[in-house]
């Protein structure tokens, strides 16, 4: 089984990389818009992967994060939610989600594109008690910042513009929002739920 891959970037669209490793063997590797987002501008990456394997196929998904790979295992265990709807729930920054999901937050697990109110329920009934939740402290999101130094300003504004739209909301209200940014915040993971909450 493939648990973590690091090595070249070599193709890079908004739901999957291919990573080449120093075999000289390409991986193709799923992953959620908020993944993309961090990706952009690299050459190298480094990801956790969730191995997928059936009789009939293999899939690689790629996580920036150990607790991302954990909660998307954890998605995809309940009833009904398949690795494309676990890919984007995780298209919200992690640390909204898992607060939405502590704090039976239905609202927020709502918002995103495929969940209705009885899917947000099920989810946060269903995850609230897993370990991943329960044992959750803090996510370091390592690199991140080195990572972000290669993303030129207005290409940050159109990542968060683009995970956002597929959150269903709308470029307009986004658009306001980042012309308000303060200066003081330029992480893609602070610039997000920055919008999120001045919308």
């Amino acid at each position: 089984m493939i648990a973590y891959l690091k090595w070249k970037i070599i193709e890079l669209q908004s739901n999957k990389v291919v990573i080449l490793v120093n075999s000289g063997v390409g991986y193709e590797v799923l992953i959620s818009e908020l993944v993309y987002s961090n990706l952009q501008g690299l050459e190298e990456i480094e990801l956790f992967i969730y191995h997928h394997r059936t009789e009939n196929s293999q899939i690689l998904f790629g996580f920036i994060e150990k607790e991302e790979k954990q909660i998307f295992e954890e998605l995809i265990k309940v009833n009904g939610v398949w690795w494309k709807v676990a890919l984007n729930i995780l298209s919200i920054w992690i640390l909204r989600l898992i607060e939405a999901i502590k704090t039976a937050d239905n609202k927020t697990i709502e918002s995103i594109k495929w969940i209705g109110k009885k899917w947000a329920s099920k989810i946060i009934l269903e995850l609230k008690d897993s370990d991943v939740i329960k044992s959750y402290t803090n996510i370091s999101w390592k690199n991140t910042e080195n990572k972000e130094k290669h993303i030129d300003f207005s290409q940050k504004h159109q990542d968060v513009i683009n995970t956002l739209v597929v959150m269903w909301y709308k470029k307009e209200d986004i658009e306001k929002t980042l012309a308000e940014l303060p200066e003081s915040i330029s992480s893609i993971n602070d610039i997000i739920p920055f919008v999120i909450k001045n919308i």
